[in-house]
């Protein structure tokens, strides 16, 4: 089979590789396509991917064989994959905080992704394959990996109703996490970033107010819109200390603050964060990172229900044989937000 294996950053190569051999309670999938991540840009741009391994996690295809074992699929089944099951049962589970279990961080798609077939391997075929419908096109169906991330970090933010919410980042995460928020009970939502262009598709698709961050004062902005408070929550989607501080003065006293942004692989100075922030004025810093199988079945409800429009975040799609293309593309940022490569015969 085919599949972009990674040696560099500037040296993905299309190789011929084994398909893999599935066992007892495991699936053999088609890939039929799968989304290009901000985090396969990180780990190969720092050096975190091993060289002659294959990335791509926000997967979409068709059951192609079925282990002994297996009864809830079926050969031809369109199915979605989530990349991390959890176990279920250890501690971190048990207390709604999957993405810290032992096997999760493990994942269980082999090679990855970006090729032909994946074998997913039992803990996966159990909790995390979900049966996509026929209305769902293959590309729209990889977005429900980020949009889990971002149901995720939304329900983590505790949003009440009547409050008003800042996404600082206009990258597809950004905005699918300003679309999504009216959905947990936002009454407003503003999204701030760098490019025109993706500021007029989150207007277009209903983010109540966007910004270009380097055309207007942003703090001023959320000044105004909250009536002089600051914003009830900001999530910050970029991986930016210097933007966490912004974040800080944005927030209103006793308000929330959700950092997004991977900032695990990009070299970063430390926040520096005063304590009476925390003590007197009683704001709330905390993360969110992964999603869980719930997360994932919420999300792939809300894309199905139109919720969450993947078709209009989709701006471009690319065959295998041009992977570094669209990986360029992606680093470039501009005038482009979901990037999609297509696999057999989408």
């Amino acid at each position: 089979m085919k599949a972009v294996v990674y040696y560099d950053m500037k040296d993905f190569r299309l190789e011929d590789i084994p398909v893999p051999q599935i066992g007892p309670g495991e699936i053999l999938v088609r890939v039929k396509a799968c989304g290009i991540c901000s985090t396969d840009i990180f780990k190969a741009k720092y050096g975190k991917a091993k060289p002659g391994s294959v990335l791509g996690h926000e997967i979409s295809g068709e059951v192609a064989e079925i282990g002994p074992e297996v009864t809830d699929f079926k050969v031809g089944d369109r199915v979605g994959v989530l990349h991390h099951a959890p176990c279920g049962a250890c501690y971190f589970c048990l207390r709604g905080q999957e993405p810290l279990c032992d096997q999760y961080r493990r994942g269980g798609v082999v090679p990855g992704g970006f090729s032909e077939y994946i074998r997913v391997l039992p803990e996966l075929a159990r909790k995390t394959v979900l049966k996509i419908p026929d209305s769902l096109t293959y590309e729209e169906a990889t977005m429900t990996e980020p949009a889990a991330c971002s149901v995720r970090a939304l329900s983590h933010c505790e949003i009440s109703p009547g409050d008003r919410l800042l996404v600082i980042g206009d990258g597809p995460m950004g905005l699918l996490l300003a679309l999504s928020a009216k959905c947990f009970g936002a009454s407003q939502v503003i999204m701030s970033g760098h490019h025109d262009f993706r500021i007029r598709i989150a207007e277009k698709l209903g983010v109540d107010y966007a910004y270009n961050s380097q055309k207007v004062n942003m703090g001023d902005k959320v000044k105004y819109l909250t009536d002089g408070r600051g914003a009830d929550i900001v999530i910050v989607a970029v991986a930016s200390t210097a933007v966490v501080q912004e974040a800080l003065k944005m927030t209103r006293e006793g308000g929330k603050i959700c950092l997004f942004g991977d900032f695990r692989d990009v070299p970063q100075p430390p926040v520096q964060v005063a304590p009476d922030l925390m003590i007197s004025q009683n704001k709330a810093l905390f993360g969110s990172w992964g999603c869980s199988p719930r997360d994932y079945q919420t999300a792939l409800n809300m894309i199905k229900m139109g919720r969450v429009p993947a078709r209009e975040l989709i701006t471009h799609t690319f065959p295998m044989e041009r992977f570094q293309e669209a990986l360029n593309l992606m680093e470039k940022k501009g005038e482009c937000l979901r990037v999609v490569l297509q696999l057999q015969g989408v």
